[in-house]
């Protein structure tokens, strides 16, 4: 607003003094009229050199008048171009902030596209359709470890479907909506799932403890285990799948045989992006 106001007291005072500067030159020369008029009907040769005289004087003082109203127009030209300079200045800082807020756009639809596609390369093609899921809610806590997704029957999920992240099985349906299901995570206590060893074949039940591990339970004893060996869902009573990674055994959190410990999928705490994979055991009994 006063960038505004300093600009139109500038234009005034500019045309002000134009107006001045012309309105004197203008009384000048009708003085000069007048007495080359008077001094045409007296003397010739004095009215020439009279002429000389005054031209020349004319000049240096319409010249002097002349240079403090060229440097004003001069100033305001610059003034003006000092304030489109700012204005042009605050609308790329705008568009620059528009930029930055596509680019975060963008940069999050790439890191959703990446993970879509880890979603994508583990659910084995021998298994059913899948669908993606959003976690809408974490109801994780000391006694229970559950989460909600935004998906449920009208989307034909049904109660066991196994949930997957992009490194394997997180959980599985136990309760269902319309529009939503409740998730219950394999480190909850209530979960048991029968898995196998994926190079080794020996078959167990992965218990959740309510714990960043999970414990196996019914291993045979005396059996020889690999380290970093994966641990599969073995399909055992048609309610999973078979062949889904739920976790992988360590040697170096096993040093008391009594317990045998796995650590559960990767990023089972940090889940955002899901897939549920519709599966039917009903039709594989």
């Amino acid at each position: 607003m006063a960038r505004s106001v300093n600009r139109t007291y500038l234009l005034r005072l500019t045309s002000y003094a134009k107006e001045k500067a012309h309105g004197f030159g203008t009384t000048i020369l009708i003085i000069f009229s007048v007495l080359l008029l008077v001094m045409g009907k007296i003397n010739e040769e004095s009215l020439r050199v009279f002429k000389s005289y005054f031209l020349d004087a004319t000049s240096d003082f319409l010249s002097m008048i002349g240079k403090p109203v060229n440097s004003l127009s001069d100033g305001f030209y610059k003034i003006n171009d000092l304030v489109f300079l700012y204005s042009q200045n605050n609308n790329l800082k705008l568009e620059n902030q528009s930029l930055n807020k596509w680019k975060d756009l963008a940069l999050k639809l790439l890191a959703e596209n990446e993970e879509l596609k880890k979603l994508l390369k583990t659910v084995n093609k021998d298994h059913e359709k899948s669908i993606t899921a959003k976690v809408i809610s974490n109801s994780g806590g000391s006694y229970i470890k559950t989460i909600t997704i935004n998906v449920g029957t009208n989307d034909g999920v049904k109660l066991g479907n196994p949930v997957t992240n992009n490194w394997g099985m997180v959980g599985r349906v136990v309760d269902l909506g319309k529009n939503a299901s409740r998730v219950l995570l394999t480190v909850d206590i209530n979960s048991q799932i029968p898995v196998y060893f994926e190079n080794s074949l020996h078959r167990a039940i992965l218990v959740g403890k309510n714990s960043d591990l999970l414990e196996l339970k019914f291993l045979k004893k005396r059996v020889v285990l690999e380290d970093k060996e994966r641990l599969m869902t073995s399909g055992e009573g048609g309610i999973l799948p078979r062949g889904l990674p739920v976790g992988i055994y360590s040697s170096e959190i096993n040093y008391n045989k009594e317990k045998m410990l796995v650590i559960p999928s990767e990023n089972w705490d940090k889940l955002n992006t899901l897939s549920v994979i519709l599966y039917d055991y009903n039709k594989k009994l």
